[in-house]
C-alpha cells in the first residue's frame, strides 16, 4: 500500500515536467515565427482536463565573445487547481534548448530586452514601486540573479541546465 502511495506521489510529480517537455515543439515553432514580444497561447485550461501554454520570445542576447542566446518565456497553466510553472528558457543560435530559470509567478518573468539585458518590471502587476531589475549576460549566462521588490525582499533564480 505504502509503494503505491509513493508511485502516485512520484507519476503527480513527474507529469508536470512531461507535459512541460513536449511543449517543446511549440516552443521551436514560436522560435521559427522569430516575432519579438508577442504572446502566443496554445491550448485552453480547464478543470476538468487540459492545459494551456503562454509563450513569448523576447530576443536574442550578445556576450562579450560574440555568442548569442535566444530568450523566451514560458507560463504554463496545468491541473485542476490552475497551478502554472513560469521558465526563462535559454537557446543557442541554433534553436537548441541550454536551460532554464524557474521563477514563482508570471509577474517575474521578464517584460523586454533592452541593450542585451533581460528587463523585469514586476512593479507593473504586483504592489511593487517602480522595481525594475536587469540581468545582464554580458559575460554569459548568468548561473544565479537576484530579483526582489525592495532590498532584501526577494529571490535568487539559479540557471538549470537541460538534459
Amino acid at each position: 500500500m505504502k509503494s503505491l502511495l509513493i508511485a502516485f506521489i512520484s507519476i503527480g510529480f513527474c507529469a508536470p515536467m512531461l507535459s512541460q517537455s513536449s511543449d517543446e515543439h511549440l516552443r521551436l515553432q514560436v522560435l521559427n515565427y522569430n516575432m519579438k514580444e508577442q504572446n502566443f497561447i496554445f491550448g485552453e485550461w480547464k478543470k476538468e482536463n487540459g492545459s494551456e501554454t503562454h509563450l513569448n520570445y523576447l530576443g536574442e542576447i550578445e556576450t562579450s565573445n560574440n555568442e548569442s542566446f535566444k530568450i523566451m518565456t514560458s507560463c504554463w497553466i496545468w491541473g485542476i487547481t490552475r497551478k502554472v510553472t513560469n521558465l526563462i528558457l535559454v537557446y543557442d543560435k541554433n534553436n537548441n534548448l541550454l536551460g532554464n530559470y524557474y521563477l514563482n509567478t508570471k509577474c517575474q518573468l521578464p517584460n523586454e530586452i533592452v541593450d542585451n539585458k533581460l528587463i523585469f518590471k514586476p512593479s507593473e502587476c504586483t504592489e511593487c514601486d517602480n522595481a525594475i531589475t536587469k540581468v545582464d549576460f554580458y559575460e554569459g549566462i548568468p548561473k544565479n540573479f537576484y530579483l526582489g521588490c525592495k532590498r532584501g525582499q526577494g529571490n535568487i533564480y539559479s540557471f538549470y541546465l537541460s538534459y
